[in-house]
């Protein structure tokens, strides 16, 4: 559980979130990451602006990655 403040990580492992690089939406900085509205947006600059405009739903986490092959080879 969080608290108000408190930061809320966004999980944006799954491949679907990267792309060629383009100017971050927030920072202007180049990134490979886009939203899941297709926003280019660097994972922390997204994080910050969430923290910034609690209620809102501009940027959100995956809600059940896909499993990669690989995920067990790592024991």
């Amino acid at each position: 559980m969080t608290t108000p403040g408190q930061p809320v990580l966004l999980d944006w492992r799954d491949g679907i979130h990267y792309r060629r690089p383009a100017p971050c939406v927030l920072c202007g900085n180049p990134t490979p990451l886009r939203s899941h509205a297709g926003e280019a947006a660097h994972k922390v600059c997204a994080e910050d602006w969430n923290l910034a405009h609690p209620g809102e739903s501009r940027f959100v986490s995956d809600t059940k990655p896909r499993r990669r092959k690989d995920d067990d080879a790592h024991a």
